[in-house]
């Protein structure tokens, strides 16, 4: 091999570090791949996915799903006192059982008095409750 020919020695050094061109139709299998990956991941989550609620300035809205009204009313209650701001609230099936998220800032008496509302009420009547779309 001629080591002077400049061609011949990058075809040397990319043979020794197994280095080749990307196959541009390898890259649209693996995209699609990790795409319905995702979209699994998301229809999984929403299908245990009882009520989603966000909390902003003690005001509490349905974003997702449906809450039982006096429970929702609970709620409200533990989020005004003191102010709750920038929480979200998910409710999630679990093992027969209602299971509460909670993201963003909760101190945790407010937490608990979250999880004791959510804790009462059985399932099948969080399940049943008029649900937003």
């Amino acid at each position: 091999m001629d080591t002077d020919d400049p061609a011949s020695v990058n075809r040397q050094v990319l043979a020794v570090a197994g280095n080749r061109p990307m196959d541009a139709t390898l890259i649209a299998p693996v995209v699609l791949v990790i795409a319905a990956i995702g979209a699994l991941y998301v229809a999984a989550r929403r299908a245990v996915t009882i009520a989603e609620l966000d909390i902003e300035r003690g005001s509490v809205r349905v974003v997702r799903g449906g809450i039982a009204p006096p429970i929702l009313a609970d709620l409200r209650d533990v989020a005004k006192r003191p102010p709750l701001d920038g929480v979200t609230v998910r409710i999630l099936r679990s093992s027969g059982r209602a299971e509460v998220e909670l993201v963003g800032n909760v101190p945790a008496d407010q937490a608990q008095r979250i999880r004791n509302v959510i804790g009462r009420v059985p399932i099948a009547r969080l399940v049943n409750a008029p649900r937003r779309r």
